[in-house]
């Protein structure tokens, strides 16, 4: 029996070649001769000319920055605005679900403003925080950095978008620890803090991972929606749109590619901190 588990888990365990190698070189063949059969590179264009942008992407595009320097703005927006949503949405979210007084004096506003799209409070956060950067909130001005490149407003709207995932994850695993627990905790003379750190965070922690993970990618999908709209000079959003004006497809292409494979190694980072939690679950069920 236990060799036929072990033999189970190495076919799990295998690499997905059909789905990782066979199929994209089908479709990038596919692709490649259609483009070539179409002969409208500003329109379509072919594998090998999106593979040279993405091997050169120090180049600077029409003085907007290369395929880089852009992605690395987008990359320090979204992890600035995805670290303080994290820090509030699991502070919040545990206050909320182990005093009930607080939970009930903030769900329906919490309610209330969780459905609206983040991409919604773009206007409010440009009136708000108009053009000032990181470094302006610190009175450090012009920085010659990354920094000023890290606008307020757009911290404000990533914030807003990673916030309530990880919020109301966070507050289903709290809401679900087990009250014999807590009650075991106290009776053994357990603080409120070692009740919090021991009891609380440990049993909400696959919900929180969850929670992240919802948020990180959500940021993700906020910030290139937000770098496309007006007012924004930088982002591999505000590159995709602007190389999109100019029918450099090639380009845009690059852009889409390089959006997606940072979107699903981010996802992917946090699903292997939080497959360490899932296992630490089922052994304790």
């Amino acid at each position: 029996m236990r060799k036929e588990e072990l033999k189970i888990s190495k076919s799990h365990n295998r690499p997905n070649v059909l789905g990782w190698v066979i199929i994209p070189i089908i479709l990038l063949t596919i692709w490649e001769i259609s483009a070539r059969n179409v002969n409208q590179p500003w329109i379509f264009p072919t594998v090998t000319k999106v593979v040279e942008q993405l091997a050169h992407p120090l180049r600077d595009h029409y003085a907007s920055g290369s395929l880089l320097s852009n992605t690395l703005v987008s990359l320090l927006r979204v992890l600035i605005g995805f670290l303080l949503a994290a820090l509030a949405g699991v502070m919040l979210g545990i206050i909320m679900g182990s005093i009930r007084f607080v939970r009930n004096a903030i769900e329906p506003i919490v309610e209330l403003l969780r459905p609206l799209c983040p991409i919604a409070w773009l206007p409010f956060a440009i009136v708000v925080f108009k053009l000032k950067t990181l470094p302006q909130l610190f009175g450090a001005g012009y920085s010659h950095s990354i920094l000023d490149q890290v606008q307020l407003g757009m911290i404000f709207v990533i914030f807003v978008g990673g916030f309530f995932p990880v919020l109301t994850n966070t507050l289903d695993g709290v809401a679900g620890v087990r009250r014999n627990y807590v009650l075991l905790a106290q009776t053994l003379g357990a603080t409120r803090r070692q009740v919090f750190l021991h009891v609380y965070l440990p049993a909400a922690m696959p919900m929180i991972l969850t929670g992240l993970r919802q948020g990180l990618g959500l940021c993700w999908f906020v910030i290139i929606a937000a770098e496309m709209m007006t007012g924004s000079y930088s982002g591999i959003g505000y590159l995709l749109i602007y190389a999109s004006d100019n029918s450099a497809m090639d380009i845009v292409i690059a852009a889409m590619l390089i959006i997606g494979g940072l979107g699903a190694l981010l996802c992917c980072g946090v699903r292997k901190i939080m497959s360490s939690a899932v296992r630490w679950q089922v052994k304790e069920i």
